[in-house]
């Protein structure tokens, strides 16, 4: 830490020029200086002194018999400052010759705040910003009951219906998200994915209020075109309010448990938001369970398989990796990551075993990757293709692990008893099951319908840039409750959409031409095969 080392003190006594009782006129401030604490003090120049070098200046925190010196003097400084923020809003970055303990007075020589006050000043304020809104909004509405010229209205929404995009298979496919578009003349599947079991029944919106049906099921937000004359208050574009405490409540979700912020793009308008939305819990991380199911999931601490490690640094000398199949090209047993990486060494029918919560060693163990807090952003929006999508908000290496999917765990011989609205959301915990094999054990879905995650939205490709696994550490593997875990395989750009291959294990001579049970594809990616299995 810096500390400025004391002044020496001056010699008066030998010096001329002096009155009767000691004293020196002052001439004028020369100079300023700020200290590390934001306090000025001024180079004073004296009358009829001087040292033997012949320099005649002081530093002065204060000139208490001089006020009007100070006070003309941070004048013509204000005025200078002013001058230069009008002229230049730029500012020299002093990369050499300037100590830390003169970085204010190099910015107040630059009229930094000055500037910062004109850059900034023509810019909207977000402070508040949620609750100024409602608030207008709520003005506007009891002005409108008055005067019957609502500026800002809600509305029934008439033309966009809601349209889960059912799916689900014998494979690992989480579900897509609810396609958002308006009615065609024409009634059309605009789904991307597969569907299970019954056909989904595409149905339309009348385009005015059935009776007894309520106007706030969807509602927007509209400005008018004439400017409110109370307030003067005129936005550029329609106010969000459900989007935005959407935005708000899932991010403070995934924030509980240290996770990065989800953004909800803004260009989805609140009368597309389907109602289902407006009350979905969001989950982070972990599982809901139906009646009885939480209890199998827990199992108590001296079921699990445990490790002594303080580092983990040797999978074949790690307790808990014993019930593990990872093997290197040398038979020997090996982690499925590497630097935080997932190293794409699990064969298929594998389960990852992470070190779990009764493990001696600590958070930061390269063996717990997929349990880590999620720390990329993602961004959920509108994809004009394929319904709602999510996408990252900044650019991923490959193997980086996003998340786990979420949402509440039931019986597989529960799913046909479902809603068929539940259809598209459905995620088989499938990972270890082979196709034509028996598969001991009870068999799981995750339903994400009413809760869920961002995965709860990540649409299907035929070249996809994630993949999924099965990952084990709240539980024992026996439990056939193990989550899924979402890997890119690629790197994967900022503003890029997030996708999986729904089906990634299909038989590449099916043929959609004479086989029943398929749906066109619309991932829109070179490779895609224009369909694939109901």
């Amino acid at each position: 830490m810096w500390e400025r080392s004391p002044t020496p003190e001056e010699s008066w006594s030998d010096a001329s020029g002096g009155n009767e009782d000691g004293e020196w006129p002052i001439e004028g401030i020369v100079g300023e200086e700020i200290r590390l604490d934001g306090t000025p003090r001024y180079e004073v120049r004296w009358g009829n002194w001087s040292r033997a070098d012949g320099s005649n200046t002081t530093w002065q925190s204060d000139i208490p018999d001089r006020p009007d010196l100070v006070n003309r003097w941070k004048r013509i400084q204000s005025r200078k400052r002013t001058t230069l923020a009008e002229n230049d809003l730029d500012m020299d970055v002093p990369w050499k010759g300037v100590t830390i303990h003169q970085r204010l007075t190099h910015q107040r020589a630059q009229a930094y705040e000055e500037k910062k006050q004109r850059r900034f000043s023509n810019l909207p304020s977000t402070a508040n910003w949620d609750e100024e809104v409602e608030n207008e909004y709520r003005r506007l509405q009891d002005r409108s009951a008055e005067d019957n010229g609502p500026q800002l209205r809600v509305r029934r929404n008439t033309n966009v219906a809601p349209q889960p995009s059912p799916r689900r298979g014998r494979t690992s496919s989480p579900a897509q998200s609810i396609l958002l578009r308006e009615i065609p003349s024409q009634p059309s599947p605009s789904v991307n994915s597969p569907k299970r079991g019954r056909p989904r029944i595409d149905t339309s919106i009348p385009s005015s209020p059935q009776p007894g049906t309520s106007s706030s099921a969807v509602a927007s937000l509209q400005l008018g075109s004439k400017r409110s004359s109370s307030s003067g208050l005129c936005l550029p574009y329609p106010i969000q309010i459900l989007r935005s405490r959407m935005e708000r409540a899932w991010t403070r979700a995934a924030r509980d448990v240290m996770a990065a912020a989800i953004r909800i793009d803004r260009n989805i308008a609140d009368k597309n938001i389907p109602p289902d939305l407006s009350k979905f819990k969001y989950i982070e991380k972990g599982y809901l369970f139906d009646d009885g199911l939480e209890e199998l999931f827990n199992v108590p601490r001296d079921v699990f398989t445990i490790c002594d490690c303080s580092l983990c640094l040797d999978a074949s000398h790690c307790s808990c990796q014993a019930v593990s199949d990872i093997l290197n090209p040398l038979q020997k047993k090996t982690y499925a990551y590497s630097q935080g990486l997932f190293t794409f060494n699990v064969l298929q029918g594998t389960e990852v075993i992470e070190c779990n919560k009764f493990c001696g060693c600590g958070p930061r163990c390269q063996n717990r990757v997929a349990q880590q807090p999620r720390d990329i952003e993602i961004e959920i929006f509108d994809t004009k293709r394929c319904g709602w999508g999510a996408r990252t908000l900044r650019d991923i290496p490959k193997g980086k692990v996003l998340g786990t999917y979420t949402g509440k765990v039931i019986r597989r011989e529960d799913v046909d008893t479902l809603p068929e609205e539940h259809y598209g959301y459905l995620f088989d915990l499938d990972g270890t099951e082979f196709k034509d094999e028996e598969n001991l054990g009870n068999r799981y879905t995750v339903d994400s319908y009413a809760c869920g995650n961002w995965t709860r939205f990540v649409n299907h490709s035929c070249n996809p840039n994630m993949v999924v696994y099965s990952v084990v550490y709240d539980t024992i593997p026996d439990v056939n409750m193990p989550y899924v875990a979402f890997v890119t395989c690629q790197e994967v750009a900022a503003g890029t959409e997030l996708t999986i291959n729904y089906q990634p294990h299909l038989d590449e001579d099916f043929d959609v031409k004479y086989k029943h049970g398929a749906e066109r594809c619309k991932c829109g990616s070179k490779p895609c095969r224009g369909w694939y299995r109901i």
